[in-house]
């Protein structure tokens, strides 16, 4: 099994696991009507990536073939990194329960995850650089058919009721947003060279990657509102409204693979019984919280999740950064 991939596919494989929260977002989960505002609340998000990659980076330059586990070993000794090891691990599971439980074919893409899991993660990789071109010339074939449809008197004045929307947005957002808790766990497995020179785009793709989801989202909204109008407030899920308007309802059926890419955090190498089991866990729960909509509503509140994915994308990485800081200044005053 092959545990190495380019920066190129690694930010291919984020980018699809950030449009899952991307096509599903709602009226009701930002907290009030005007989609529009919740652009403003992708431009908070994109500032938190950036920032909170920042230790990340430092990380890996100091310890580019250590995953955040062994480094927690090497810093704080198992007592840190084996409870560390049941967090990301919980949290993983809980989101992909999350992501899930929000589609009607959790056996197929469970199965196709299984599959990525024990083939390993490159097969994963691979996979994501023709779902993310299929999902792209569907997206924009999308895009230009329902452009005749732009009415601009369906956008509504920005912050007219205040900013407590964009506010609610930006926590919706970080909330379920997984990609900087995958991008700390799959940073070891980025090959050391991107490029023959022996020079690496991981800084740069990062940037690119997280402006280009920012930009998508906005793109996104300016149709679904500009096209919806106040219809876009009744619907589950606007952005496959706007792809039935458009005529191409088949693209909706991307999520199978949107979803399999997300599973790409399933821990590498892993015993083929632990995955089965980690799977059918998976399914399971899913299959139990699809059946209602007041059970995903309530397991699955900002409130829970916010917490969680602070913690293991933010709040871990930095203070192993920060103990990795004072262990450098202890060697070089030694």
């Amino acid at each position: 099994m092959k545990t190495k991939i380019s920066a190129l596919q690694l930010y291919l494989m984020l980018f699809l696991s950030r449009v899952i929260v991307s096509i599903t977002i709602n009226v009701q989960t930002v907290g009030g009507s005007n989609l529009i505002e919740s652009i403003f609340s992708s431009l908070g998000l994109f500032l938190y990536l950036t920032v909170f990659s920042l230790p990340l980076f430092v990380l890996h330059k100091s310890h580019p073939e250590a995953s955040l586990l062994q480094i927690a070993e090497k810093h704080c000794g198992r007592g840190v990194s084996v409870p560390m090891s049941a967090i990301y691990a919980l949290y993983f599971i809980v989101m992909n329960i999350f992501s899930l439980s929000r589609f009607s074919i959790v056996l197929v893409v469970l199965g196709i995850a299984l599959y990525g899991a024990i083939r390993g993660i490159e097969t994963i990789s691979r996979a994501s650089v023709c779902i993310f071109t299929l999902f792209m010339l569907g997206m924009g074939m999308i895009f230009l058919a329902v452009s005749p449809n732009v009415t601009p008197h369906y956008l509504m004045p920005l912050f007219y009721d205040g900013i407590d929307q964009t506010v609610q947005g930006f926590l919706v957002f970080t909330a379920r947003c997984s990609s900087l808790t995958e991008f700390a766990v799959l940073m070891p497995f980025l090959t050391n060279t991107d490029t023959k020179s022996g020079k690496s785009h991981r800084v740069l793709g990062f940037v690119v990657w997280n402006g280009g989801i920012t930009v998508f989202l906005g793109v996104l909204l300016f149709f679904i509102v500009s096209c919806l109008g106040e219809y876009a407030a009744l619907q589950v899920f606007p952005a496959y409204t706007l792809a039935s308007i458009a005529e191409i309802a088949g693209i909706q059926r991307l999520d199978a693979l949107f979803i399999a890419v997300c599973m790409a955090p399933i821990p590498t190498r892993p015993r083929a019984w632990l995955t089965a089991l980690i799977a059918a866990l998976t399914a399971v729960l899913s299959l139990w919280l699809t059946d209602s909509a007041a059970r995903v509503g309530a397991v699955f509140r900002t409130a829970y999740l916010l917490p969680c994915s602070v913690l293991t994308g933010a709040m871990l990485p930095s203070l192993l950064w920060f103990f990795d800081c004072i262990k450098k200044k202890r060697r070089r005053a030694a």
